[in-house]
């Protein structure tokens, strides 16, 4: 995958700190020497070149400032990608589960279809069992949950 990089806004911030440094009569040489960093990073970061974080954030404290800041301005604040429908179901998915969890409808021990069913039922959701099961296998992994066998399926309960 490519490297993403939001140009506009790394441009707006290393204005920013340009116009920080100038207001505060230093010269580029002067934030290396008190960072640590090279003149070429300094630079780099004022013309908008992708940096760390960590090193924004140095060259805040350098010149004084919260990084907060630095970083009023104006934004568009938005999501590259809208969230998906099926990853917007499944988050769904974990927290009717969750909610059964703290409705303890897990002291009776239950399986992946039975939740399946109960879903479909009080939600109009139609998971597949393997969606189910591996939310269950999540809860049961921090130990939430708890899993007997009974032949060939799991039998989810609270602990």
């Amino acid at each position: 995958m490519a490297r993403y990089k939001n140009t506009t806004t790394l441009k707006a911030l290393g204005k920013k700190i340009k116009a920080q440094r100038i207001k505060a009569k230093m010269k580029i040489e002067d934030l290396a020497e008190m960072t640590g960093f090279t003149y070429n990073t300094i630079s780099n970061i004022e013309n908008g070149s992708e940096t760390y974080l960590s090193y924004f954030i140095e060259v805040c404290f350098a010149l004084g400032s919260h990084p907060k800041e630095i970083m009023d301005i104006d934004l568009d604040v938005k999501s590259r990608f809208q969230l998906s429908a099926s990853r917007l179901e499944k988050s769904r998915l974990t927290d009717r589960i969750n909610a059964y969890i703290q409705s303890d409808y897990f002291k009776t021990p239950r399986t992946t279809s039975e939740i399946a069913k109960k879903l479909k039922e009080e939600h109009d959701s139609d998971f597949e069992s393997k969606n189910v099961s591996v939310i269950l296998l999540r809860f049961s992994k921090s130990k939430i949950l708890k899993i007997n066998k009974k032949g060939n399926k799991n039998l989810y309960s609270i602990k």
